[in-house]
């Protein structure tokens, strides 16, 4: 039985919108973290997506759209931006995974989610959205 790979990367939205589909549906979020001030383009607080499960992740546009219980966040990658996958377990202050990640998601089983780009300039952008409003 072929073991499974430690990362898995997508480098365009379509792969990364199945990837986000394969490994983390119906996770729950230990925590969101944007680690560049100009990749948050919304004012609502990053941490509201910890304890929420990941219920849809689809194309919508050229942005990936992740849904929540109750929160939604768009991402665009921009041109150079891709999604990694990581089957292993971080505390929520790790930064091992990623050497250069814009923003991440991390799960409470198991798994992180990276949103990297090959440049310091975070181009990568996050939109957070309440669905109750």
């Amino acid at each position: 039985m072929p073991s499974s790979p430690r990362k898995i990367k997508a480098a365009d939205a379509t792969a990364a919108v199945e990837l986000i589909t394969d490994k983390a549906l119906g996770r729950e979020v230990a925590s969101f973290e944007v680690f560049g001030i100009n990749s948050l383009k919304t004012l609502e607080d990053p941490a509201q997506i910890s304890s929420q499960v990941l219920r849809e992740a689809e194309l919508s546009e050229d942005r990936i759209s992740l849904t929540f219980d109750t929160m939604r966040i768009e991402i665009d990658l921009q041109r150079a931006g891709s999604v990694v996958w990581s089957n292993e377990q971080l505390s929520v202050d790790d930064t091992a995974v990623s050497r250069r990640p814009t923003g991440r998601l991390v799960f409470c089983e198991s798994g992180v989610l990276s949103f990297e780009e090959p440049a310091k300039t975070k181009r990568i952008g996050f939109w957070i959205k309440s669905l109750t409003q």
